[in-house]
């Protein structure tokens, strides 16, 4: 039997795949469980993004044990995301269908920014001075995630291409180490973060702070130099930690006082990283957290479930941003909810269904911003590659795909680029869209008539009229009679009926 008190958050990072599992107790979350893997998914990438069979078979093996421990808690209650090394991966799709049915749920993929902003979330539930403007890094396997700001949403949220895997392997390739070359990778680093001076500096930072194992692990050194006791951390402790890697000449040799056997292979990288970001923020002291994008997702998700859910002001923000009618996005809405609510069941429709249908119809008139003509590619576009804060990159795609074929011509691969699992209710939230907007282009409450939208089956609609309606309303009967064909490319059959007549058997 499911329970209900417990939350789990799975985090697939490029270095470890860690789980946390929490119960509420008192409307807060205490973490009973903790599990770690050391997958070292981002190590079995190459160049080309294709992963190697037995980095493959260790990670499904991973999630499979991780799947036994998630299997009593309910679905809604578990939030999975993958990082930079999914976000490269070539088969992205494949991969995370064996995933899916290993863990025993959805993963979803989260863009760099997003997975700044949960960093920061984590970090804060941890961090005593909460309202203390403060940056915090965090160097996984893949990627480093830089945040600043105060409270619980960062002023700044960016992500860089350079982790701890990742640039061990790009910047020793054959595992030797020389002064050259940890001087040419620093600089390279350094050059990106330098775009980067401007907008943390102005966030006033007080305080930085270190998330991840790289960090920690550094700490754990240099506490391992001293008299054992973890404290913060100074960037001539750094210096003295990168001679000492130089001098070892190879990153097998490098043998480190408090440096675990796991992270001994990368931390050569990790600590690269960590010197440029200390020069470049001017960074005299770094406090190490204990927590990490695992404890923000618990956070994150747990806040969506008690109606906090971040994704409602990204949406807020945009629409306003874009300068969208939200007369017209409330029409539009209005009758979209309505149409959900009678189909939900039969096509099986779950919440975030109707929240995905609820943000696309107050964003789908966005792309005028740009344009009249053929908004709903700008409306799409701007989806697709604006940063939106809460939301996954699956997400993110879904609305895009929605804003982008809510009008005018469909095509049958149209929903091509979500995984397959998004196929089903993405064509029914569709069809639900590309009707509301039709039946609202006249944009005025008199036009818009009663309706019925009944669902023979998942492939079936039957879509109730007034009598006499369309033949007062030609344009919407045009475009109603559009849809039917145009719906028809992704397979879904949409009949129209007169209201009030018995429902054809």
């Amino acid at each position: 039997m499911p329970h209900r008190d417990l939350f789990a958050a799975v985090d697939l990072g490029s270095n470890s795949f860690h789980m946390l599992v929490a119960r509420r107790e008192y409307d807060q979350l205490r973490v009973i469980d903790r599990i770690r893997d050391m997958v070292r998914i981002a190590g079995g990438l190459d160049r080309q993004g294709e992963l190697n069979e037995t980095t493959r078979f260790n990670a499904i093996e991973c999630l499979q044990r991780f799947g036994q421990r998630l299997s009593e808690i309910p679905d809604h209650q578990i939030r999975a995301v993958g990082t930079q090394t999914f976000r490269r991966m070539r088969d992205q799709k494949q991969f995370l269908a064996e995933a899916e049915e290993a863990l025993g749920c959805t993963i979803d993929i989260i863009p760099g920014r997003e997975e700044a902003r949960l960093v920061w979330l984590g970090v804060a539930q941890g961090t005593s001075h909460g309202s203390d403007p403060r940056m915090v890094i965090d160097i996984g396997g893949g990627s480093t995630e830089i945040a600043a700001g105060q409270g619980l949403s960062p002023q700044v949220t960016e992500s860089l291409q350079y982790g701890c895997v990742s640039l061990t392997k790009r910047a020793f390739t054959d595992g030797v180490i020389t002064k050259s070359r940890w001087r040419r990778m620093r600089d390279e680093v350094a050059g990106e973060l330098q775009a980067l001076q401007t907008g943390i500096r102005a966030t006033g930072w007080q305080q930085a702070i270190g998330s991840s194992g790289t960090l920690r692990a550094v700490q754990q050194i240099v506490a391992q130099q001293h008299d054992g006791v973890l404290r913060q951390f100074t960037l001539d402790d750094v210096k003295s930690l990168r001679k000492r890697i130089i001098n070892a000449g190879h990153v097998d040799s490098v043998q480190l006082d408090g440096l675990s056997d796991n992270r001994q292979p990368v931390i050569s990288g990790g600590v690269i990283i960590i010197e440029a970001c200390m020069k470049a923020f001017g960074i005299k002291h770094m406090d190490v957290s204990q927590f990490a994008l695992r404890e923000g997702l618990l956070y994150d998700l747990f806040g969506r479930l008690e109606q906090t859910d971040p994704r409602e002001k990204t949406v807020m923000a945009m629409a306003n941003r874009h300068e969208a009618d939200q007369t017209q996005a409330e029409r539009v809405r209005d009758f979209a909810l309505c149409a959900f609510e009678q189909i939900a069941e039969a096509h099986q429709l779950a919440s975030i269904h109707k929240n995905l249908l609820d943000w696309t119809c107050r964003l789908h008139e966005i792309g005028l911003v740009i344009a009249h003509s053929h908004y709903q590619v700008h409306s799409g576009y701007i989806g697709e590659h604006s940063d939106m804060p809460g939301f996954t990159q699956q997400e993110q795609q879904y609305i895009a795909c929605l804003l982008r074929y809510q009008r005018r011509k469909l095509h049958a691969s149209a929903l091509d680029d979500l995984p397959a699992r998004l196929h089903q209710s993405a064509r029914s939230l569709l069809a639900i869209l590309r009707l509301s907007v039709a039946l609202c282009r006249a944009r005025s409450d008199s036009d818009l008539p009663d309706f019925s939208l009944q669902a023979d089956s998942s492939s079936e609609l039957v879509f109730y009229l007034p009598d006499g309606w369309r033949d007062l309303h030609p344009l919407s009967a045009r475009s109603i009679e559009y849809e039917i064909h145009q719906l028809s490319k992704l397979g879904l059959e949409l009949r129209l009926a007169t209201l009030n007549q018995p429902h054809p058997g």
